[in-house]
């Protein structure tokens, strides 16, 4: 099995910037729901523990790990997309037009393009997915979004399908997926 949890909250996530690769910490409110999410998941038989590289997330699985006491493994496949120079920008500052031209073009931001976060996803889920342990992953919404997207797509990527059907997906702090058996990804609510 393997449960999928997106970080806890960042003073970024309460300003709606668009944090991207920038390394930001937990806020003490991300701190304190992070303690809350590993009392929920406490029973889960847990094997080992894979978190993005990125602070908030690596500080989210600290923090859960406190209840299983494993090695923590980074990835950096689970890194957030790059958002190159829209990070640290608030979303209210981001115009419709800037989007619509950043979704057309992310190169000219210096950003990711979506194919290439789809390969680094559709990388990392074909390394863990035939593993016979429970395996915790702490990653970001945008990674969580693309795992769903592969699943449910395949192995070829339609940039056009993902920003109509998956961008726009809400996920919040620190939501629990499950990947199950036949490999869908489920939306768990303790």
């Amino acid at each position: 099995m393997i449960y999928i949890i997106r970080h806890g909250q960042t003073d970024w996530n309460i300003e709606r910037r668009t944090q991207g690769h920038t390394d930001i910490a937990l806020n003490i409110n991300g701190i304190k729901l992070a303690e809350l999410m590993a009392q929920k998941i406490a029973n889960l038989k847990i094997d080992s523990i894979i978190s993005s590289d990125l602070k908030r997330a690596y500080m989210t699985a600290q923090i859960i790990n406190k209840k299983f006491n494993k090695n923590i493994e980074t990835d950096k496949r689970l890194r957030e997309f790059s958002f190159g120079t829209l990070e640290g920008i608030t979303r209210e500052k981001i115009t419709p037009e800037i989007w619509d031209d950043f979704n057309k073009n992310p190169k000219k931001f210096n950003a990711e393009k979506r194919e290439e976060i789809f390969n680094r996803i559709k990388s990392f889920i074909n390394d863990i997915k035939s593993n016979d342990k429970n395996i915790l992953v702490v990653t970001h919404g945008g990674p969580i979004r693309m795992i769903k997207y592969y699943l449910e797509n395949g192995e070829s990527f339609n940039d056009k399908k993902y920003l109509a059907e998956y961008m726009t997906i809400k996920i919040n702090n620190l939501d629990l997926f499950i990947i199950d058996e036949e490999m869908n990804l489920i939306k768990n609510n303790l």
